[in-house]
Formats: structure tokens, sequence, C-alpha cells
């Protein structure tokens, strides 16, 4: 569903500097207001600034409840492109690093059109017992899909009145595994020109407004050493979403996840990721809504199916403490499945390299590059934490 979530999606992508003031010092009794201005300005100036090594850094500034605005630049080539503003809040738990409290704003606006503004709010209840996430947003997306009788694609657009998504995941006795309700409510209108050949099973999802409403049910497993940039351990869960009339959607249909993200080091120097995903959908479901292969490479939404499989493969070397190369290979396939309206897509393969500079190193949280290649060419991504961040739980 990373297709129709991209207006959510891209407040994952906060990546710049914190501007939260400090108290002011206490000033002396005789201080002149000139003699004031030099001690605040190195001040603020250290704030983003490591007391470990000197180097440009968001911890303490984080660390003292400060926000990161943010200039959003889009690569995603499925929307042309575009640009948007965010400010993203991190906040760790001192008596549990792992527990980071995520909260963001942001808006958009894309080459062919798009837009969108939501929040997004993330943290821990109870003690850590319960972790809950919650989106809210609105916008208009404008996005091609690729079925069966038209392989040059077809542009449409969804206006999301409203999309208002969310979980609370409950901690087992081990910490490691947790389960819990997810809910997914959305209004939205879908346009398209349709002309003399769009098949029945397919015009039906569009220039029609139609409301989603889904409760469902996931399982969670995660032993990662840092939930930003992990080193080592693994997030895993699986997941099924019912959008039900009971539930105010005005079709029944059902989506299945299972995601694993795993993580080693390979000496000091060295360590290793992959991911695996599959994904599947059944019952009366929008077309636009069906799986699409999510990999650094492909254009979002250009393969679709039924179902869909992919993993990708990424290993990293460490230059310092700061400074990472990475180097990332994928494939993935989806099946057309019984309603065919989509074809089968066969083997998809991408591959490329990036870098990342540690921004946080309290919060081990690093922001870099990545450039790639797949089917239709080259495209970079600006990536903030770890590129699988968006999937992972």
């Amino acid at each position: 569903m990373r297709r129709s979530c991209i207006m959510l999606a891209v407040l994952g992508f906060a990546t710049a500097p914190a501007f939260a003031q400090e108290a002011p010092a206490p000033e002396a009794e005789q201080a002149e207001p000139e003699a004031e201005a030099a001690p605040q300005h190195k001040g603020f100036l250290a704030k983003f600034k490591d007391e470990e090594d000197g180097k440009f850094d968001f911890s303490n500034v984080l660390a003292k409840g400060g926000f990161i605005p943010v200039p959003i630049i889009i690569t995603e080539p499925a929307v042309d492109g575009g640009f948007g503003v965010a400010a993203a809040f991190l906040k760790k738990d001192p008596d549990n690093p792992r527990q980071i409290t995520k909260t963001a704003v942001a808006a958009f606006k894309t080459g062919n059109g798009s837009y969108g503004y939501g929040a997004f709010r993330g943290g821990y209840l109870f003690d850590g017992r319960l972790d809950y996430k919650i989106a809210v947003g609105r916008g208009k997306i404008t996005l091609t899909t690729y079925p069966g009788f038209a392989p040059n694609g077809i542009e449409y657009t969804n206006h999301y009145d409203y999309g208002v998504l969310g979980s609370a995941m409950w901690h087992f006795k081990d910490r490691r595994f947790s389960a819990g309700p997810l809910f997914d409510f959305r209004k939205l209108r879908s346009e398209l020109d349709l002309g003399p050949n769009v098949p029945d099973k397919f015009a039906g999802a569009f220039n029609r407004t139609l409301h989603t409403g889904a409760l469902g049910l996931g399982f969670h497993f995660d032993d990662r050493d840092n939930p930003m940039t992990p080193t080592r351990g693994t997030d895993a869960y699986m997941q099924a979403k019912f959008n039900r009339g009971a539930f105010g959607s005005d079709r029944d249909y059902t989506l299945y996840a299972i995601e694993s993200y795993s993580f080693d080091k390979l000496g000091d120097k060295w360590r290793v990721g992959q991911k695996l995903e599959m994904k599947a959908i059944r019952g009366d479901f929008p077309a636009y809504f069906a799986p699409s292969i999510d990999l650094r490479g492909v254009q979002s939404g250009r393969y679709q199916g039924m179902n869909m499989a992919s993993s990708e493969l990424e290993i990293t070397r460490q230059l310092s403490p700061r400074w990472s190369l990475l180097a990332f290979g994928g494939v993935g396939a989806t099946d057309g499945g019984d309603r065919r309206v989509y074809k089968d897509s066969g083997a998809i393969f991408t591959g490329g390299a990036g870098f990342r500079y540690r921004i946080a190193r309290k919060l081990g949280l690093d922001a870099g590059l990545d450039f790639a290649y797949g089917p239709q060419g080259f495209v970079f991504y600006i990536q903030f934490g770890h590129a699988w961040s968006f999937g992972m739980d």
C-alpha cells in the first residue's frame, strides 16, 4: 500500500537540524549588551556539535525537546519529484534508549500536481508495554498504474478527504514480542479518464467516492539493537487488515502482509542487512490498492498484482565513526491472481550504492543518499534513518 500512502509516508523523511532555544544563562550584573552577544552565539552553535568528537550532530538539540525543520526533496519518479517541508521531534527515554517518541508534521507538492499534508505520532505508554502509532493526512495524489490492457500506463488521481491509520501493540512478558489491533480509515475520490477499451472490472474503481474502513490484527517481533539505524537483530511482523461494511468500508476486501528485516555485523567494519516482503490482497478491492514491488530502483506502483514478494540485500562498510558506504541489490515479482487486472511481472532486479553520515550519534541516527538503477533507469533517494525505516515497525 506504499502507493496509496505517499502523502503520509513523506512524514518519515524529516532530516534537518532543530533550532529549539535553551534557557538563557544568567546575566552578569554590569554586563554591557554588546558583551552578551558573543557568548549567546557561541552557545547556540555549540548545540550542533557533539561533545565527544566535535562533529556536526543533532543529538543535544533533540535531547532538549528540539524539532527538526526539514526541506523535503521528493525524488520518487512516480510523482515527477517534488518539494515539501516538515518538522520532526525525536525524544529518547533516558531509562530505555530503545523507546524513542516520534512526532512529525509535513506538507508537500510534486511535479505532477500532487500535494498533501498531515501529522504522525509514535510512542510508548504504560512503562513501555504499549507501542502506539497514528498518522492523519489529506491531499491529492496523481499516479500511474500499469494494468495488463495498458502496458504504457494509465494516469489517475486520488483525492483524499482524509486518511487515518494507526496501531496499538501490547508487549508480552518477553518484550521482543507484541501483538495488537490495527486501523485504517480513508475517504477518497478516484478520477480516471476512461477510454473505450477499459474493462468494467477495472473501471468500476474510478470516478466515484470510496470510503474504506479496516480493522486488523498484527504480530511483531523486534530485537534490533537500534530502531533508527540497526546493525544487529531482526524486525519482523505479520498483519491482516479487514475492510468490511461493518467498519464503514464501501467494499469488502482483505490485505495481508509479512515482512522481515534482519541485520548482523561481519567484523568491526562490515555489516549486512536483508529485507523480505510478501503481500497479498483478496476480495472486492479497488484495483489501485493492489500490492506493488517496493525496492530502491523501482518506480512506486510500477508492478502490481494480487500477490507480491520481494527481497533486498544491503552491505555496509564503516569508514569512520561518522561515515559509511553501502551497496544493495534486490529482486521482486508480482502475480496477477485470478482477477487478471495486472499481468505477472516476472523477476525484477535492482541495485545501487549510497553513503551515510551519523547525524545524531546518541540516537544512532544516519542520513544520506542512495543511487539506484532498475528497469526504468536511474533514480536517487534522500534517506533519513535506514532506507527500510518506513517498512520497519
